[in-house]
């Protein structure tokens, strides 16, 4: 199936000025600005788009608070849009921009987008590695940056009241794949032509301790940046700026590998900076995760139920029956 990934995705926030700057500062290239909306781009090309919360310009749907109200994903060329459209048509609303973008509303309440979009080529060179034994950098130190830059766009995570309804009409109708499956949080899914390991975490609206209420909401958006050293001088850089960047800080999550840095926004919700993700393609096999196991390889400010004892091994690979619920 035709996605490749994000192309933008739209915010509606509650201080719109507040949220210009906290994106310049992490990094994004401003493309606009104004009193009514701002834009930025990633190294890619991939957009983000802000309004204020309640503007008629943000698509109508049933996500409750500020966030990201809609992503809009990539389609290589004209025809598999046609295509796609000509099938969501049977049953979703259609409107089109003058751009050609395609905007539709699920049954359960989420505004898609689609548009033709291809990511703009850049080069991400990170630093070769040390190690006892092993010179890979010789009579050369590492680059320093005083700041990030986010590269991509790599996955946006919401809470759904029904995550099965919701992973039933992304693999069914928009092509997505199932990667991984994490026992009492969600799925992890990626769009059929890309490798990254998820575009989208579907996590259930039901768990207070991420933050969720019940209700359908926003939860983050990961920006992708090209090691740990880019990860950590982005952070600083946020931090000499005024910004919170407190939490479980740097860690590397054990069911993707990814680095990751979570930040409060004010945008609502959060911010990751995200690198050295897994890519997988049509070969690879699913897996089911006991959640702390999956969420964590290591932190470093670790959660007090996971100072209490070692993590216990819980991984195995899913079957068709395999459901994220716990029994």
């Amino acid at each position: 199936m035709p996605l490749t990934g994000i192309a933008e995705i739209v915010f509606a926030v509650e201080d719109l000025a507040a949220c210009t700057a906290y994106f310049e500062d992490l990094g994004l290239s401003r493309l606009e600005a104004s009193d009514t909306h701002a834009v930025f781009e990633v190294l890619s090309g991939q957009k983000v788009t802000l309004y204020p919360l309640g503007d008629a310009r943000v698509p109508a749907s049933q996500l409750h608070g500020s966030g990201v109200h809609e992503a809009i994903w990539a389609v290589p060329d004209q025809a598999d849009l046609e295509a796609l459209v000509a099938d969501l048509s049977k049953d979703h609303e259609i409107t089109r921009d003058d751009d050609g973008t395609v905007h539709f509303v699920t049954a359960f309440g989420q505004a898609i987008g689609l548009r033709v979009f291809k990511p703009r080529p850049f080069v991400a060179t990170p630093s070769p590695t040390n190690g006892p034994g092993i010179i890979n950098r010789l009579n050369l130190p590492r680059k320093w940056m005083d700041r990030a830059y986010p590269k991509t766009i790599s996955h946006v995570v919401w809470g759904f009241l029904d995550i099965d309804e919701a992973k039933v009409f992304y693999t069914t109708r928009l092509g997505f794949k199932l990667t991984d499956i994490q026992k009492g949080i969600g799925c992890y899914i990626r769009c059929g032509r890309s490798t990254n390991h998820h575009n989208i975490a579907l996590a259930s609206a039901e768990l207070p301790e991420f933050g969720f209420t019940g209700r359908f909401e926003f939860h983050h958006v990961n920006f992708g940046v090209s090691d740990i050293d880019e990860i950590m001088a982005g952070k600083n850089y946020l931090e000499r700026r005024g910004h919170d960047t407190s939490g479980m800080g740097l860690g590397r999550h054990r069911i993707s590998s990814e680095l990751f840095l979570y930040m409060k926004s004010p945008t609502g919700g959060e911010v990751e900076y995200g690198a050295d993700c897994d890519q997988v393609d049509e070969h690879w096999r699913p897996r089911v995760w006991g959640a702390s196991f999956a969420a964590f390889y290591w932190v470093h400010n670790q959660p007090e139920f996971l100072k209490a004892k070692e993590p216990e091994w819980d991984v195995t690979y899913a079957t068709p029956e395999s459901t994220w619920r716990v029994s």
